[in-house]
């Protein structure tokens, strides 16, 4: 695994135990039980849920206008970066941070990404992916 791919997946599973802490610290006190952790308790439903149906609509419920106006504020700063290596490192980078600035804006995967922005913004992520050097966010990130 080359240098940038375990940057990236650092910094999402960085961002992963955040957003579970987060979500362990802002969980109402009393509301579970002793025995089942506030973050296991909460993750519990979601994870037990998610399906390719669920999947399709937590896709289809994703903020495509933010995501496209994201890619594009980046591809400067990706252009910038001087290598697909250095390109993917800002990208995964940048990306953790607008996720960590707003947990809504989480998708189940870098498919799910693949499919927001082919159908919201095609010109924006064939750019960025060109950037990159690679065909698919499911194959960068």
């Amino acid at each position: 695994m080359n240098r940038p791919v375990r940057a990236f997946l650092l910094a999402t599973s960085i961002l992963t135990a955040a957003c579970a802490a987060g979500a362990a610290a802002t969980a109402p006190a009393g509301g579970s039980s002793a025995a089942t952790p506030p973050a296991a308790a909460s993750l519990s439903p979601t994870i037990a849920a998610t399906s390719p149906s669920t999947e399709a609509s937590a896709v289809a419920g994703g903020d495509a206008a933010a995501l496209c106006a994201f890619l594009q504020s980046e591809i400067p700063a990706l252009q910038k970066a001087g290598s697909t290596g250095g390109a993917i490192s800002v990208l995964a980078i940048d990306y953790s941070n607008w996720l960590a600035a707003d947990s809504s804006r989480v998708l189940p995967d870098a498919g799910a990404m693949d499919t927001l922005t082919k159908e919201s913004c095609p010109s924006v992520r064939t750019d960025v992916l060109k950037t990159l050097g690679e065909d698919s966010f499911a194959n960068s990130l």
